[in-house]
């Protein structure tokens, strides 16, 4: 169920996604290259400027703060050349998030509903465990019915939760067999 589901969905739904992550990672790039340029312009402009100055920083101020000026000063412009661009790699990834997780619950509804589907066929999780009195009709009803939405719900939450619940029967099994063997 999971793997025809994921097949079903991957060919639905995956090529959004990755029309997203390509244009993420581009703007990414983009702005990675252009902050690496803005960061080597910065450095020719400052070595012009100290060629020019007498190399002495303005009065009142020492060199380490005239240096922590700068960089602070660099980061502040480059956060407001770069912030339309990286509202928009947010944005794309707030849709990307949104889009993955539309996609999830259109899974698990689809798979609960094939889950209930194949359950209400007759393949069902608990009624092969247990003894059914047979002469109460209500109570038969009631627990095929639970039956049904228990086998449904391991089938849409995967192969994992009816791998679990085989091991916990076969370890009651095995446990049942060493106590009659003790004996």
């Amino acid at each position: 169920m999971e793997r025809s589901l994921e097949v079903f969905l991957t060919t639905w739904r995956g090529s959004f996604v990755e029309q997203l992550d390509i244009s993420i990672q581009q703007e990414k790039a983009l702005i990675s290259n252009n902050i690496r340029l803005m960061e080597v312009q910065q450095k020719q402009f400052s070595s012009l400027e100290s060629n020019q100055n007498s190399g002495l920083p303005p009065e009142g101020m020492s060199l380490e703060q005239q240096i922590i000026q700068n960089f602070t000063q660099s980061q502040q412009d480059a956060l407001n050349i770069f912030k339309p661009q990286m509202d928009g790699i947010n944005e794309k990834e707030r849709q990307k998030t949104a889009y993955k997780s539309d996609t999830r619950i259109i899974a698990l509804w689809t798979s609960l509903l094939f889950g209930l589907l194949i359950s209400a066929i007759g393949i069902r999780s608990i009624e092969p465990l247990v003894v059914i009195d047979l002469d109460n009709p209500i109570q038969v009803v009631i627990f095929r019915c639970l039956d049904a939405l228990l086998t449904g719900g391991l089938i849409a939450g995967g192969s994992e939760g009816i791998h679990k619940l085989i091991k916990v029967f076969l370890d009651f099994m095995e446990a049942t067999s060493k106590q009659i063997k003790n004996q």
